[in-house]
């Protein structure tokens, strides 16, 4: 045809998604070094001088201990110069029943009684007696203990229900 324009079929363009479909993907930009990290296994000489400084620790340790026990394990076993003790549970037999301060005390070493009712004595390491009237000072006997205690009851009597319990 001559003259005349003639259609010249156009190419359909394709749509944007499905160009990227079969477009190859843009290249990626490098990756960026990562900071670094730790292992999992620490150097050789890192071991070594941490398996060293614990040797010499627990050489030491032991070299300290040993050191300081020698002298108790050296000596012998105590000789006690001391009487034997008495009868009752390692306490003297001391037996006593006087009126003191208007008050009547009997009793012995294991137990005291201040008119008819009991006072709780408590034998220490060192011998000494302490009472639940006065337990901040010790007294070298029973009979002391039992006269501190009147004295510091005054006209009040001992409770029959004991001592409280902390």
């Amino acid at each position: 045809m001559a003259g005349g324009t003639k259609l010249e079929p156009r190419p359909v363009a394709a749509r944007p998604a499905e160009s990227l479909a079969l477009a190859p993907p843009p290249p990626s930009p490098p990756p960026k070094p990562s900071p670094p990290t730790r292992s999992a296994q620490p150097p050789r000489s890192s071991r070594t001088r941490r398996f060293f400084l614990r040797a010499a620790f627990a050489f030491g340790a032991i070299g300290g201990t040993a050191a300081a026990l020698t002298p108790i394990f050296r000596a012998g076993p105590r000789k006690s110069d001391a009487p034997a003790p008495g009868p009752v549970d390692g306490m003297p037999d001391e037996r006593f029943d006087e009126m003191y301060g208007g008050r009547r005390i009997q009793g012995t070493a294991s137990g005291v009684r201040i008119d008819g009712r009991p006072l709780h004595l408590m034998r220490r390491a060192d011998g000494t007696y302490v009472s639940v009237v006065n337990h901040f000072e010790s007294f070298p006997t029973a009979l002391a203990t039992a006269r501190a205690a009147v004295d510091d009851l005054g006209g009040t009597q001992l409770s029959l229900a004991g001592p409280a319990l902390h």
